[in-house]
């Protein structure tokens, strides 16, 4: 094992284990927030088919929201599994290594090192990284609290029995409907979307029907726009969500490239973070929930996002019950001006991140939404 010496300063560790007698990487970011005082979440990205854990970090960069949430992130390396040098995932072939042991392990390690709290540990990934979270979910359902899936399914040649769910289990998948490496309707190789979904759904034992909300259309010339299916009410207070993004393609939501088919209007790593964050290995935990999430309540509208200086809601029946906080739980009291329907809120004292605003409303009923403070 490669462990530097650990300081505020240094945040991004190179690991080398031995795992059933093969020697297996990942790369570990920590935020700077991290004292070892108090046990925080960890998060697994799971790079693509000839992917790398380097360009999982980069690319689909969860580091801003760490820095703001205060949890840490691992990027495993996969082995070759098609051809040399094609690096990914096992799904239960004996002949390669055992990558549901090396994530156990790297569990295990992690937590040697830092205070994790195992009760809040998640798996995400993109594209085979996304097939092999499904797979996690029911390989290491003891383990994993919560699942969310980038362009990625479950392969047909997987047998249904290795993903047989063992406890209720919240899942989020992210794909696009333009996607020609994994169609959204399935193929030869792959499930559709709609199967992982029904599979969740049935076993969480959920609303069989979604509420369905058009998200804004923030970049109109990303080519595409998002919808957010929730299938609410599940066991233990799971649920199973989807994000739909309608003309987008085989990639992973604001990803730091310049491929084709990237939607703008949300980013992947906040969408997933907020996801995780209300679950753990318990189910519901009683987190923030997003503005998509109460029906019945009236929608609230935060713009610009992200800001810099001030921040306007728009919000029906506005009141003086507004709540500003970071993923930490820490409120902000923040100048407020309050118009007819509109709240303009002072931003500038408070650090460069991502937070939350909540508001109650009659009937017992809340929403909640997020903006980026640059």
């Amino acid at each position: 094992m490669l462990l530097p010496f650990f300081t505020r300063a240094q945040q991004t560790i190179n690991y080398s284990i031995l795992v059933d007698s093969v020697q297996r990487e990942f790369i570990l970011y920590v935020p700077a927030s991290y004292n070892g005082n108090t046990s925080v979440p960890l998060v697994f990205s799971f790079h693509g088919l000839g992917g790398n854990a380097q360009a999982q970090m980069e690319d689909h960069d969860f580091r801003p929201v760490a820095d703001t949430a205060g949890f840490i992130v691992a990027h495993p390396l996969g082995d070759p599994v098609i051809g040399p040098g094609i690096r990914g995932w096992n799904f239960g072939n004996d002949a390669l290594p055992d990558d549901v042991l090396f994530t156990s392990e790297m569990i295990d390690t992690i937590a040697a090192d830092f205070n994790i709290n195992l009760d809040r540990v998640y798996a995400c990934g993109m594209s085979y990284g996304g097939f092999f979270s499904v797979f996690l979910a029911g390989q290491l359902s003891d383990r994993i609290a919560a699942i969310a899936s980038v362009a990625g399914t479950i392969l047909n040649n997987v047998p249904d029995t290795l993903i047989s769910l063992t406890r209720p289990i919240a899942f989020l998948e992210i794909h696009g409907t333009n996607d020609f490496n994994v169609p959204y309707n399935g193929n030869q190789l792959s499930k559709s979307v709609q199967y992982v979904l029904d599979l969740f759904v049935d076993h969480n034992n959920c609303n069989t029907s979604p509420s369905i909300t058009p998200l804004p259309d923030i970049n109109p010339n990303d080519g595409s726009t998002v919808e957010h299916y929730i299938y609410a009410n599940g066991d233990d207070g799971t649920t199973v969500e989807h994000l739909k993004v309608d003309g987008g393609g085989h990639t992973w939501p604001d990803e730091n490239t310049n491929a084709q088919g990237v939607n703008r209007d949300i980013n992947g790593c906040v969408e997933i973070w907020k996801f995780f964050s209300r679950f753990d290995m318990n189910g519901f935990i009683g987190a923030p929930v997003t503005t998509r999430l109460i029906d019945g309540a009236p929608t609230i509208s935060v713009y610009p996002n992200p800001a810099q200086e001030y921040i306007t809601i728009e919000i029906k029946n506005p009141r003086k019950n507004l709540r500003v906080y970071n993923y930490w739980g820490q409120e902000f009291n923040l100048p407020t001006r309050f118009f007819d329907e509109k709240i303009q809120i002072d931003i500038r004292s408070i650090p460069t991140g991502i937070y939350m605003i909540s508001s109650a409303f009659d009937g017992g009923l809340f929403k909640s939404t997020t903006f980026i403070k640059q």
